[in-house]
């Protein structure tokens, strides 16, 4: 599954980013990969694994996903 470039204001910089990912359930819940962007010249990649039902990532799986690259946009400065 994809989740299209959206965009996030960092909560203590103001600076915005775009991130974008996929992600698919695997055996531990929900694998997920994401390109995040911050201006024309700054890209960083981050990957992640969110345990929850297999059941529960066609309800929540996007919106954990996209809870869990706000919080690694959010770390940093």
């Amino acid at each position: 599954m994809h989740i299209a470039p959206t965009r996030h204001e960092h909560g203590g910089t103001a600076k915005v980013y775009v991130y974008e990912a996929d992600y698919a359930p695997d055996a531990a819940g929900v694998y997920w990969t994401a390109t995040v962007r911050q201006g024309a010249e700054w890209s960083r990649n981050f990957e992640g694994s969110l345990p929850m039902a297999a059941s529960a990532v066609a309800a929540i799986g996007e919106q954990a996903v996209r809870d869990e690259i706000i919080r690694k946009i959010d770390a940093l400065k």
